[in-house]
């Protein structure tokens, strides 16, 4: 870690379809010690329908104007003066993975992970950009795990030409995956033996991420979000939309006797969740080698909060899962309750902040 970060003011930037999240962290005093922040900025603005969809940029003027207004630059509130930012690449747009190459760690070079590469990319090899890791440097047997990540070119430049747009210099572009188990996993915890998902579900779309031997093996995209159960009780129950998302907010995954069909509608959802979450413990088992058991479903997101959710997927898929503590790997820092009640639909800003305050250059 950087005792003096090179880059002051530093902040992470969730750029998600419905919102953009910023969240920049800074040191107490010296002597520095791991995980000591305090909290300076935790910001959210909304966007319209239709401005970011999938994870694309379709109208960048209108997303321009939003992060101008989320940085002060408006007058409309403190500005943010520091142009450095660690920003995300949307999920469904990105590939993670866990892959292993048939050469030595120390020998490891750019052509011999794109050649591995290209019998996992969903991509054009010549249309994407890579990044890597190692995972386990003193592996033996000439053989190297990598953890392998992957962006067409097309969506990780419009995402740099935003931000320059707007007068901020990116540092990193990061998978969001990466982000939100920064967050979601204690620091320095020892995993050996025991498998962990982390499951986010936001408000238009959600992630599985399987973190395992200490490290992420891959992850995958969910068909379930908060959106998705707003819009089943407006059309299964025939009410507006507001007053759809202010009953999903009061009852969660709960009978609701004034409206007895509310209970079949989310929880019909929720099924089909759980079968998507074994279908992708399933896929882990089968195509991974020597797995751990997964113990426990850590949550976050803001639909993760709806009563009872954890409950149901505990007792359906036999493994404990509870919302996380996304502010656990930050020992000192002023958070007022309103702020901590933010914190689960803020695990990637909070990740990509982490990133920015510590060092940016490390992965």
């Amino acid at each position: 870690m950087f005792l003096t970060n090179p880059f002051p003011g530093a902040f992470g930037l969730d750029i998600g379809d419905f919102s953009i999240k910023l969240v920049r962290l800074g040191f107490i005093k010296p002597p520095f010690k791991e995980g000591d922040f305090e909290l300076q900025d935790i910001r959210t603005t909304t966007l319209p329908p239709g401005v970011i969809v999938d994870g694309e940029i379709q109208q960048p003027e209108i997303a321009r104007k939003k992060i101008l207004h989320l940085l002060g630059r408006d007058g409309t509130q403190k500005m943010v003066k520091s142009p450095w930012v660690v920003a995300n690449l949307p999920e469904p747009k990105t590939f993670l993975k866990l892959i292993e190459v048939d050469t030595p760690a120390k020998e490891l070079i750019y052509e011999d992970v794109a050649y591995q590469a290209k019998k996992h990319l969903p991509f054009e090899l010549e249309e994407t950009y890579l990044d890597w890791q190692v995972v386990n440097p003193e592996q033996t047997g000439g053989k190297t795990q990598v953890l392998l990540a992957a962006c067409p070119k097309v969506i990780a430049d419009s995402y740099t030409f935003l931000l320059e747009s707007v007068g901020l210099s990116p540092i990193a572009l990061e998978v969001e995956a990466i982000s939100i188990v920064r967050s979601m996993i204690t620091r320095n915890k020892d995993y050996s033996g025991m498998g962990r998902v982390i499951l986010d579900v936001g408000a238009t779309r959600s992630s599985l991420v399987v973190f395992d031997k200490n490290t992420i093996q891959f992850s995958t995209n969910i068909n379930f979000s908060g959106h998705l159960i707003t819009e089943a009780i407006e059309q299964g129950l025939k009410i507006d939309h507001d007053d759809a998302e202010k009953l999903k907010i009061t009852n969660g995954l709960r009978y609701d006797k004034e409206h007895p069909k509310y209970l079949k509608i989310v929880a019909d959802l929720v099924d089909k969740l759980v079968d998507e979450i074994k279908l992708s413990l399933n896929f882990y088992k089968e195509h991974f080698k020597n797995t751990n058991p997964i113990t426990h479903i850590t949550m976050c997101g803001g639909a993760s909060a709806l009563s009872n959710m954890d409950n149901i997927l505990s007792n359906n898929l036999k493994i404990a899962s509870h919302p996380g503590n996304v502010w656990k790997n930050i020992k000192i820092f002023k958070l007022n309750e309103e702020n901590k009640a933010r914190g689960l639909s803020m695990a990637s800003a909070i990740g990509l902040a982490l990133r920015a305050a510590e060092n940016p250059l490390k992965e």
